[in-house]
């Protein structure tokens, strides 16, 4: 069967919009927390470098590339700084990353993303999922190394073989990747957090994982690897080797990004149970509610209404 993890990046990673509606400031102090302004003159005159950890801008509508028939408009955070504690905060209202870009969905008449999460410790593959494990353990031995975000010739080859993959098979758009864009894109910021989980088979590079790992949570940010294990289901392995990774040092959430039921490629997450998903994108200053995934499915079969509040 076909792994269709990870399409993720179509979207997310044109990071920084051509233009944008709003822009604010995000202070490292709460007395000076937010000014919106209609053009970034304020973000240089009323703050200095020090207090600004966030700038905020709203990107413009765009059509959208998991849903064609909708329109996707996105508010970014672009993140001078960024502490563990604070980042476990944003992942709990939904917000995700790319290098020093955060990013979440603000489209206007649809709220089909929603954030995922699976409970770490209360994990449990399923069947399918334990036959995936034996199909790749039928390839040999994997060696995994987990390390703090690099870039080398040895990633671009993979990473282009894989998106050409994904352009000759789904169309994706695509360029040959450079060090410099891949560093923009997956290592800015040199977050502590950060890390590279590093998959190899008979010492070739074969697939590379970029995840979030804090004291608490852990965040999947995107997945490529050799198109020549696609059948294997890899991508799946790679997120029950991360799962396997925060149960043995002590995270209690695995954030998988956007849940999408009406698209193939991001509807695989809700096979990792048990699951929540976020009912509503909420303010910094607001508590988000998070909802079982199990839950929504028993009150859809009773007739429920499972539109986010």
């Amino acid at each position: 069967m076909e792994d269709e993890i990870d399409a993720e990046d179509e979207a997310a990673q044109n990071q920084l919009p051509t233009g944008f509606d709003r822009i604010c400031c995000i202070a490292a102090t709460e007395s000076d927390r937010e000014c919106p302004t209609p053009d970034n003159r304020m973000f240089e005159s009323e703050f200095t470098l020090q207090q600004i950890s966030e700038l905020e801008v709203e990107g413009d509508d765009s059509p959208c590339a998991y849903l064609p028939q909708q329109t996707s408009t996105m508010t970014y955070r672009v993140a001078r700084t960024l502490t563990a504690e604070r980042y476990e905060s944003l992942l709990e209202r939904g917000w995700r990353r790319f290098g020093r870009t955060l990013f979440r969905p603000v489209c206007r008449g649809c709220q089909s993303c929603q954030p995922l999460r699976v409970e770490i410790g209360a994990f449990s593959p399923s069947k399918s999922q334990r036959r995936c494990s034996k199909r790749i353990a039928a390839r040999g031995d994997f060696e995994i190394d987990v390390q703090m975000p690099r870039v080398t010739e040895e990633h671009i080859q993979l990473y282009d073989e894989y998106h050409a993959d994904m352009n000759a098979r789904k169309g994706w758009a695509w360029q040959p990747m450079t060090p410099e864009d891949y560093h923009s894109g997956f290592i800015a910021g040199e977050f502590p957090f950060a890390r590279q989980f590093e998959y190899r088979l008979n010492s070739s590079l074969v697939g590379v994982g970029l995840v979030d790992v804090t004291p608490n949570v852990m965040s999947s940010i995107y997945f490529y690897f050799s198109p020549e294990l696609r059948a294997e289901g890899f991508g799946t392995w790679s997120i029950l080797q991360e799962l396997c990774h925060g149960s043995a040092n002590g995270q209690k959430w695995l954030y998988l990004g956007y849940f999408i039921r009406d698209c193939s490629s991001m509807s695989y997450k809700n096979r990792f149970r048990p699951c929540q998903v976020l009912d509503a994108f909420v303010d910094d200053s607001d508590s988000p509610r998070w909802r079982s995934m199990t839950e929504m499915e028993t009150k859809k079969g009773r007739g429920s209404d499972l539109s986010p509040a």
